[in-house]
């Protein structure tokens, strides 16, 4: 029997138990751990919800009805559940330092940052409480405060690789691609098995323009986990210039294991309008435009897609649209009156041009 149908039928086992066992906490956390692990967070947290209401809320069973509503992308409700159960905690330190993860994700940075400040305070030995802390401060682009809190966490445990990958993501997001790769390698001597900071690694690699180190690192991170997406999506990155039919093997490989990632799309549709095959591009880049219809190189794209296969109404709507988010883009409204002038709007077209010409010089 497959796996996911032995997990299925685990699951009805306990779902029938518990109609006659409602009260049994331990049965209500086996099924909590089978939903989650079939990434049913809706489940997880209508179960834990309904335990807590029933019968009040103990810290493991809070917490992780928190966690899954994070995951659901509602920190907001998981907020609410920790405030009117706060005195309920037992474990002061971990409350805060949830708090302040349900304030990180709500992007109030400030309040996460004294949440974490106060776990601190009330568990300094804690390094799981420092690196949320150093996470905040990371997102808050506070970088030398972010670095120092990092090696705090890895004082506290030496093991702690994701502290260490943070060194090196601040190092990247700062321009400074020599001291990242330094920080994801020292990551690889402390977890050598690290898919994240393989993958990391050869994303620094790429920023130096160190393509084959890069697309080393990336398969070594596939080697150790066969199902890791971002491997995939950065080797088809590296090679989309280059190799383009390799790198439409590893983007579509990408998208089969993470479909919802739109990033994914929009770079296969962009292959495709670079290899000339513009119905599948705009197939791609219009589904990426349903799920971000703002995004300005998914409209600057799609525009020129559209105008390669004399679509010059569609043209004209997204390159229009463009010109409205960035009416600064010389390209915009270079090739808006590319669109404009397939369709007869001769005036129209010039104006834009004007604009391009106007804009390029400026």
């Amino acid at each position: 029997m497959p796996s996911d149908e032995r997990s299925q039928k685990r699951i009805e086992d306990l779902e029938r138990r518990l109609k006659s066992r409602s009260a049994d906490r331990d049965l209500v956390l086996q099924l909590a751990d089978l939903y989650a692990a079939a990434g049913r967070h809706q489940q997880v947290a209508a179960l834990l919800e309904g335990r807590i209401l029933a019968d009040g809320a103990d810290w493991e069973i809070l917490g992780r009805c928190c966690e899954a509503f994070r995951l659901l992308a509602q920190p907001g409700r998981a907020l609410e559940l920790l405030e009117a159960h706060a005195a309920e905690s037992t474990d002061q330190a971990a409350y805060w330092s949830l708090h302040g993860r349900m304030h990180e994700d709500l992007g109030d940075l400030d309040r996460a940052r004294a949440d974490h400040e106060r776990a601190i305070a009330l568990g300094p030995d804690n390094a799981e409480s420092l690196y949320r802390l150093g996470v905040t401060l990371m997102k808050a682009e506070r970088w030398d405060e972010g670095i120092v809190t990092f090696e705090r966490c890895i004082k506290l445990d030496p093991r702690m690789t994701k502290a260490q990958i943070n060194i090196g993501c601040i190092h990247d997001q700062a321009g400074d691609h020599q001291k990242a790769v330094l920080a994801f390698q020292r990551a690889l001597e402390i977890q050598p098995l690290s898919v994240e900071a393989h993958c990391n690694l050869g994303a620094a690699y790429a920023d130096l323009g160190r393509k084959r180190d890069a697309g080393e690192e990336f398969r070594k991170a596939i080697e150790i986990d066969p199902g890791y997406s971002d491997a995939y999506f950065n080797l088809g990155l590296i090679y989309i210039e280059e190799r383009p039919e390799d790198a439409l093997v590893y983007l579509r490989r990408a998208l089969e294991l993470d479909p919802e990632n739109w990033e994914i799309e929009y770079y296969l549709g962009v292959l495709h309008f670079k290899k000339g095959i513009y119905e599948t591009a705009i197939r791609c880049l219009q589904r990426c435009r349903e799920k971000h219809p703002e995004n300005a190189k998914v409209l600057y794209h799609l525009g020129m897609a559209y105008n390669k296969s004399d679509m010059p109404d569609a043209a004209i709507e997204a390159l229009s649209r463009l010109c409205e988010i960035e009416p600064r883009n010389p390209d915009a409204q270079f090739n808006l009156g590319i669109a404009l002038d397939k369709k007869g709007l001769y005036d129209r077209a010039r104006e834009a041009y004007r604009a391009a010409d106007r804009l390029g010089s400026a």
